[in-house]
């Protein structure tokens, strides 16, 4: 696989995987951003801990910037986790640091209604 396409698997395993496993893949001071509020750090972890898994993912629209060692990903997703459904557009920021990337900045935001 390519270095971009190593980002989207990590991204998309990112919605799917237990917290232990993502927790290896996101920086220790990341941010994410959701429509319902912001969490930084050890509190990403906990929330992910606290429910179940996305499931049925879909990824659309995606777009990708890089600069050095930073890359920006840009999408639109689409999952369920129970009755729960998102359809979310999001971004998110992968920095490499000593050869190994990790997740610095993700956001999810409503898509307009009309």
């Amino acid at each position: 696989m390519s270095r971009t396409e190593d980002r989207w698997a990590d991204e998309e395993s990112l919605w799917t995987l237990g917290a232990a496993e993502a927790a290896l893949r996101i920086a220790p001071v990341c941010i994410m951003v959701f429509p319902e509020g912001v969490m930084q750090g050890p509190q990403i972890v906990e929330g992910m801990k606290q429910g179940s898994r996305w499931q049925n993912l879909r990824i659309s629209d995606r777009h990708t910037s890089e600069l050095g060692d930073t890359m920006v990903l840009a999408y639109r997703a689409r999952a369920t986790r129970g009755s729960t459904q998102r359809d979310v557009l999001c971004s998110s920021t992968w920095v490499r640091q000593a050869g190994d990337w990790k997740l610095i900045l993700h956001q999810q935001t409503l898509p307009a209604r009309g």
